[in-house]
């Protein structure tokens, strides 16, 4: 059974009354205020209709002596700031392109980090980078993963060969637990090299270096 969310249902709504007034400013342009004009353009660009969104503001501009002018934008969306209908399929699912909303995996992050600690580390992506093993110049290693609570975390086995601390004065990031550290706070959206920066503290502090 498919179920469709409030958010689902408001999109195939605005996207529907959006396609429906593409076509109708020489009608309806004229008798707006400049206030609603706005509004109607706004829902225009946001659902994909550039221009039906010109043609609605030169109607309106044309039919009213005491507007101002609109200021037509640059429709062409930027990279990082993906527009309202490239969230969306055809059929109003959500559908965002790859990398939209994760922008790095888990794998990047330990890259990230072992550049961050020092030429002697280095890193390893596990399957489909959704984990990764951390190397430096030790015995053991560490490894990085996203729990089932959604938390990035780092676990580790000691080896007493590299005579880790065993009570490591952690960062204030980063918090203790029975398998390793890990990171409460941490999200996907962090910027990925303060991330790294926040683990290779971490790191740091777990072997003593």
């Amino acid at each position: 059974m498919t179920t469709h969310t409030h958010d689902d249902a408001l999109t195939r709504a605005a996207r529907s009354l959006a396609a429906s007034l593409a076509d109708s400013a020489d009608h309806l342009a004229a008798v707006l205020t400049c206030h609603e004009l706005t509004d109607v353009v706004d829902l225009l660009a946001a659902a994909g209709h550039p221009a039906a969104r010109a043609r609605w503001i030169e109607w309106h501009e044309d039919a009213d002596p005491r507007c101002t002018g609109h200021t037509t934008p640059d429709t062409t969306p930027a990279p990082a700031s993906p527009t309202f209908s490239s969230l969306y399929d055809a059929h109003g699912r959500y559908s965002p392109a790859p990398g939209t909303e994760y922008p790095y995996s888990v794998a990047d992050i330990a890259y990230a980090t072992a550049r961050a600690i020092g030429p002697d580390w280095s890193a390893e992506a596990g399957h489909w980078g959704i984990s990764a093993t951390l190397h430096g110049p030790y015995t053991a290693h560490l490894t990085f993963l996203i729990d089932v609570e959604g938390d990035l975390c780092l676990t580790y086995d000691r080896a007493a060969a590299d005579g880790w601390p065993d009570t490591p004065d952690l960062p204030p990031a980063a918090h203790a637990y029975a398998a390793g550290i890990y990171l409460p706070n941490a999200t996907s959206t962090d910027d990925l090299d303060d991330l790294a920066q926040q683990l290779a503290a971490a790191v740091r502090a777990i072997t003593g270096h």
